[in-house]
């Protein structure tokens, strides 16, 4: 029945022999007609619905004599069968989706084209196409149907699930202006509709004369009538539980029915019903009974037993029993559970995270139940014996999930190098990294910062940075300052100031030959051994105390940001909720006993409390359900070397000359890496100059508007030239609250650009770049693309000329110009240099020989890579197809088509993709590059979070509950933990490479099942169950969306989180459980990895004992007097050049 859909003629034929209302219409066939329907096609028609037709034979069935356009074009006419415009033309075959619907000509005439969905257009109006395809095409043969003048510009989608039971849904049609209106998730805005008895006799008719109980039909709306266009076929409801619910239902209606047709005489207990079971309540008994529990441990409490762990002697009861999601593999008891059989589990309904497992039990089941409500039971079925029962069946028994944080802020930071007293001071003795958050831990960096300004011990430039710094973000929210001591090898003359710290040093050695010696138990399997990465400078006190070192210089970083926005609400809410809904589905024991851990950033502890509200149901959680375990979730320093030696390898990787390994992820067709930055650096010099120019006409209009408000004396003006200049200006000072009329998260304008400036500055003003620099860059373009839309591309949209000058870079590839300067730099300068181009000072110009051949050869060089269009083609498409979007279903966000892309946010686009190539690139590898580095930083990382998740396993297993363990923590942990189990021997299903960006609410979840085993006939009493066990690892990339600058978002600026899909097989869950063990011995761990918190250390009290509580009310107000006694700008302030090198500023 599938084939007669495949040809539109025969699809309406058969609408109309089973009374259908279909649109008036005339038909050109020049083919002979529906090559389908053959006598063989004709009987199965009428053995299916009972309709009868009669076959086609083609060469019976001649072409039209005459197709014309008559009466001024406006009316087609077909041997004398005529249609007036408007009316729509349809290709005869059902997969050709080109329709063209023409338009009269007291309409304007012209015609729209329709065509599946490409981005958020369905549809392009063409003003000078007004001859149909019939005419201009004599060899082709369509469909002419009269055009509907539907009710409310909407188009109605029906779904029906056998014959009594439809689904419908409104969407805007394609005909209004072809714009398609999406939600938050990128699916198309549908909304539910009710059907009227005739549209539901339309469905059933459609249902069984077609022969698809499954069936997905459009129809229109138009003068209170209700006509069908089009039979789709096999296809079900996007996003709709209702829906899902009716179908789980109707299909339980099935099973009972041809249970009791088989001989069945006891009617299955129903399924529980929420209420029957509150899961609040249970919850909140978990909660009495975890606050008897130590952190770390789990306490085993009573609960109502699991259905499927209660043996019966009596397979049908327990067959019947058998909670939803539980899944019955046709094994042999002695079997474990062999990777290539199961896949996943498919939820039946609404929760988009999917289990993807397929049901191997299946083929036991009957070979078809079309009948089955149909046909009255005879006797010869009654006896029909039934298939026998699966000795076993698997349920999820628990679940260890490690969840990364939702949608946070830009996270921005300064690196500084200081090696004076006053700034040694503030470790307060530590050798190792402290942290300082708070005014009073602040303020005294501000002390130190002003009497190393006093003393002239340090750079008076980056002293002034650093408190400019900490005056404008000391408040915010998130604010902190990590100080890492940084150790070298003794030289034949120490600095005085090193002195101090080499006792300290020496006092504390033997703290580290204690933790060597703890290490020694296990020599017999050893691993890679922990490398020693000095190159000259290292920050681990425990290597400083083996090797002797003293100290060098202190790293002073100070970020802020990483705040938690208004979208990680909605974000953490889904996530929760659908995870909810699938336990709900696989095993709602599961959420008797939940437990949540979080680190103690406060990004992540939001996150944590969101979701665990909505996935227990709950408005509000207690204050103590959430343990912070900082030693298992927050930043770890214990591979800090390892990390540092691996981004030196990376610099290296981005220079020109420089082999790209095979293994990293890097698209085809795209130019080596140092060449694609070179490009990123040209490209953030021309987006410089383009926000420098609409800034500039935004401060001439709105700011130079609201001065004159707010000082109207100082404008020589009286009467109607007064008023009609303030009026003036308060219309300009309208022009921002235009381009953007709502800004979240705390930003406006001038924090927009003071974050665009730092990266403009560690871009374009600094001689090489810093890979770290790519994530930085790239984050900022992703969080203004969700929630700073309308601005971003405002303040990136170049004017004409300098959009000629970008596209002239095509042939010159340099923006700009090749030939043109800034701020006194070479364009080489601005280009991007690597360590070899340090000759030609961008200050200086060159000799002008030797510029003519470096400047020569670096412009063939660019223009072989970008001058060709097909580069930046190349570049739309450079991933569409790519594994991890296949795999993980991503949602790739809209495209425009090529004839209405707006070619001045082209540069724009260009950056974030070259951007998006790069992080990809740099990012993962940032954690290890070859195999033994990724297992050795992820050990030294996450190996006590690792520990916690085998520990967790082990207790589900040995539970008769069923339970949860919930880990919220930050991006290290997740790529770190991943790397453990790749390079840790579990065997996986996917490569690395298909694995995409790790983004917010990204998830790597540890599944356990059981499966009893009965033995014997289970007769006999001391026929005690028995149980096996399985373990599958899933993975999901979280909120991540490939392209956010098109994806079309609400007010909450919130994208969905991807499913989770399988990154290993099932496997028997004593291997997996010794597998990981086997790399706990590895590495060894510092006796501390964490950085020691002082900000309680400086109390105010402390600082009116140091007499300075006039410093830390002047933090708030003005700089110092030595700091201020040379004045600077705004801008200055802003945009203050910072030197780098040794003991100098180091910005990353």
């Amino acid at each position: 029945m599938q084939q007669i859909l495949w040809d539109r003629r025969l699809c309406l034929h058969l609408l109309d022999k089973i009374e259908v209302r279909t649109p008036k219409r005339v038909e050109v066939t020049r083919d002979g007609g529906p090559q389908y329907l053959t006598p063989e096609m004709v009987k199965h028609i009428k053995d299916v619905s009972g309709v009868s037709l009669d076959p086609i034979d083609p060469s019976q069935t001649p072409p039209p004599q005459k197709v014309e356009l008559i009466e001024d074009g406006n009316t087609i006419s077909v041997d004398g069968q005529t249609l007036r415009k408007p009316f729509v033309e349809k290709p005869t075959s059902g997969e050709d989706h080109n329709i063209i619907i023409y338009f009269p000509t007291e309409e304007g005439g012209g015609a729209r084209k329709l065509f599946r969905k490409i981005g958020n257009k369905s549809s392009d109006y063409i003003k000078d196409l007004n001859v149909p395809r019939a005419i201009t095409e004599p060899g082709s043969s369509y469909i002419y149907e009269s055009f509907m003048q539907v009710d409310n510009a909407e188009d109605v989608k029906a779904y029906t699930v056998g014959p009594n039971y439809c689904h419908a849904e409104t969407r805007k049609s394609p005909v209004v202006d072809g714009v398609v209106r999406r939600n938050t998730h990128g699916k198309e805005l549908r909304y539910v509709t009710a059907l009227g008895a005739e549209e539901k006799e339309m469905a059933s008719r459609i249902s069984t004369a077609f022969g698809q109980r499954v069936c997905g039909f459009d129809m229109l709306r138009a003068s209170g009538k209700s006509y069908v266009i089009d039979v789709n076929g096999w296809s079900f409801v996007k996003d709709n539980d209702d829906y899902y619910d009716h179908c789980s239902n109707i299909l339980k209606d099935l099973f009972i029915k041809e249970k009791m047709r088989k001989g069945g005489v006891t009617p299955p207990m129903p399924s529980p019903a929420p209420s029957d079971t509150d899961p609040f309540t249970r919850a909140s008994n978990a909660f009495k009974d975890r606050e008897q529990t130590q952190p770390g441990t789990n306490g085993v409490r009573t609960s109502i037993n699991s259905i499927a762990g209660t043996t019966d002697s009596q397979p049908d009861d327990s067959s019947r029993r058998a909670p939803s999601g539980t899944v019955t593999p046709l094994l042999p008891p002695d079997s474990g559970l062999p990777s290539k059989t199961h896949s996943t589990l498919a939820t039946p309904a609404i929760p988009p995270t999917p289990v993807d497992v397929t049901l191997p039990g299946i083929s036991s089941a009957p070979p078809t139940q079309q009948s089955a409500i149909a046909d009255p039971p005879s006797e010869q079925a009654s006896i029909v014996p039934e298939p026998p029962l699966p000795t076993h069946s698997w349920k999820l028994k628990g679940m260890v999930s490690v969840i990364r944080h939702a949608d946070r802020t830009p996270k921005q930071k300064y690196k500084f190098t200081f090696h004076s007293e006053p700034f040694i001071a503030l470790l307060k003795g530590h050798q190792e990294e402290v942290l300082l958050i708070g005014e009073a831990a602040l303020g005294s960096v501000v002390q130190a910062v002003d009497l190393a300004y006093e003393q002239g011990i340090e750079d008076r430039a980056k002293l002034r940075s650093l408190r400019n710094v900490l005056v404008k973000k000391g408040s915010w929210p998130g604010t902190k300052i990590q100080i890492k001591p940084m150790f070298r090898k003794k030289k034949t003359e120490e600095p005085a100031i090193s002195e101090e710290l080499v006792a300290m040093t020496e006092e504390k050695k033997d703290v580290t030959e204690e933790a060597g010696d703890s290490s020694k138990e296990d020599k017999s399997h050893q691993g890679p051994k922990r490398q020693d990465s000095l190159s000259g400078v290292t920050m681990s006190k425990f290597t400083a105390a083996e090797e002797r070192l003293v100290l060098d210089k202190l790293q002073l970083i100070v970020k802020w940001g990483g705040e938690p926005t208004h979208s990680a609400r909605y974000q953490s809410q889904e996530l929760g909720e659908n995870m909810r809904n699938d336990l709900m589905l696989l095993n709602r024991d599961i959420l008797d006993e939940v437990h949540v851990f979080s680190s103690s950033e406060r990004r992540v502890t939001t996150s944590a409390q969101i979701w665990a509200a909505s996935f227990l149901g709950k408005k509000d959680i207690p204050e103590d359900f959430i343990t912070i375990r900082k030693d298992l979730l927050d930043d770890s320093n214990a591979a800090k070397d390892e990390m540092d030696k691996v981004k030196k390898k990376l610099k290296g990787l981005l220079r020109k000359g420089n082999e790209r390994p095979a293994q990293f992820t890097w698209p085809e067709n795209m130019p080596e890496p140092s060449e694609v930055q070179t490009r990123v650096v040209q490209l953030m010099n021309f987006h410089r100059r383009v926000m420098d120019h609409n800034y500039k006409k935004l401060q001439s209009g709105a700011v130079t508007s609201l001065n004159a408000i707010s000082n109207p004396s100082t404008e020589k003006l009286s009467g109607e030239n007064s008023s009609s200049s303030i009026a003036s200006s308060l219309s300009q000072a309208n022009t921002l609250n235009q381009i953007q009329s709502r800004w979240c998260c705390g930003e406006d304008a001038e924090l927009f650009r003071e974050r665009w400036e730092k990266l403009f500055q560690e871009f374009c003003d600094g001689e090489k770049v810093d890979p770290s620099k790519i994530s930085e860059l790239y984050d900022t373009m992703k969080f203004d693309a969700l929630h700073n839309r309308q601005f971003l591309e405002w303040v990136y949209t170049p004017p004409n000329h300098m959009l000629d000058e970008y596209t002239a870079a095509g042939a010159s590839g340099v923006p700009g110009g090749s030939n043109g300067t800034k701020d006194g730099k070479s364009k080489e300068s601005e280009d991007g240099k690597t360590s070899d181009d340090k000759s030609d000072k961008s200050h200086h110009p060159s000799p002008e020989g030797s510029d003519k051949v470096d400047a020569g050869s670096r412009s063939a060089s660019v223009k072989k890579l970008f001058r060709r269009r097909s580069f930046l083609n190349n570049l739309r498409h450079f991933n569409e197809e790519a594994p991890p979007e296949q795999y993980f279903r991503l949602y790739k966000g809209t495209k425009q088509t090529a004839s209405t892309a707006d070619a001045h946010n082209e540069p724009l686009q260009e950056l974030y993709r070259l951007a998006k190539v790069l992080f990809d690139f740099i990012c993962p590898q940032e954690y290890g590059i070859s195999d033994s580095e990724k297992l050795e930083i992820g050990l030294l990382t996450s190996l006590p979070l690792l520990k916690e998740i085998v520990q967790d396993l082990e207790e589900m297993q040995a539970s008769d509950d069923a339970k949860s363990f919930f880990y919220f923590t930050k991006e290290s942990h997740i790529y770190t933990l991943l790397n453990c189990i790749i390079e840790g021997g579990v065997e996986t299903k996917i490569k690395r490479s298909t694995i995409p960006e790790l983004d917010y609410l990204s998830q790597i979840c540890f599944e356990l099942y059981e499966a009893e085993m009965k033995s014997g006939d289970g007769t006999s009493p001391h026929d005690a169950p028995t149980f096996t066990y399985s373990i599958r690892i899933t993975i999901s990339p979280g909120c991540h969306v490939f392209d956010p600058l098109h994806v079309q978002l609400d007010s909450r600026h919130c994208i969905g989180c991807a499913p989770r899909r399988s990154l290993t097989p099932h496997a028997d869950w004593l291997q997996v459980i010794k597998t990981l063990r086997a790399k706990f011995n590895q590495v060894k761990l510092p006796k501390t990895f964490l950085a020691v918190n002082l900000s309680d250390a400086f109390t105010f009290e402390d600082l009116e004992r140091q007499g300075s509580d006039s410093d830390v009310l002047e933090m708030k107000t003005a700089p110092s007097r030595g700091i201020t006694e040379q004045p600077k700008s705004p801008e200055d302030e802003g945009s203050e050049t910072l030197a780098t090198g040794a003991g100098e500023v180091m910005i990353s």
